[in-house]
């Protein structure tokens, strides 16, 4: 495994608390828990059975590629197909935005930001 640098544990940090606030639940052991912070912590366990030495940039944007996902419900678009397109667009930028706001405050320099951010929205 890489070394991380640990600026990254403070972005998970943030990015678990923010996670944290989610009204939605998931059951886990038949404990109720916020559903886009269980699902954040599936997709870093996911990503490190793949890739154990998956770089930073691709760690975060697993960590942060849900953030906030609440925010912007599916039932605020219409049902149709490009309903469903326009929501996916919207989140993604929504959620590069989110994920690029709690890289800076914790110090992270643009070009790593953008890189995440790309990730996010699916881009690469």
């Amino acid at each position: 495994m890489p070394d991380l640098d640990p600026r990254y544990y403070r972005a998970v940090d943030r990015f678990d608390a923010l996670n944290a606030e989610d009204p939605n639940v998931s059951l886990v052991n038949g404990k109720p828990q916020p559903k886009e912070l269980v699902y954040a912590r599936r997709m870093s366990e996911w990503l490190l059975r793949l890739e154990p030495d998956a770089p930073e940039t691709l760690r975060l944007a697993a960590r942060g590629q849900h953030l906030m996902r609440w925010h912007i419900p599916r039932e605020t678009f219409p049902k149709d197909r490009g309903g469903y397109l326009n929501w996916r667009t919207t989140l993604y930028d929504f959620h590069a935005d989110a994920v690029s706001q709690v890289l800076r405050s914790v110090g992270y320099d643009e070009n790593t930001i953008a890189r995440v951010a790309s990730l996010v929205r699916k881009e690469t």
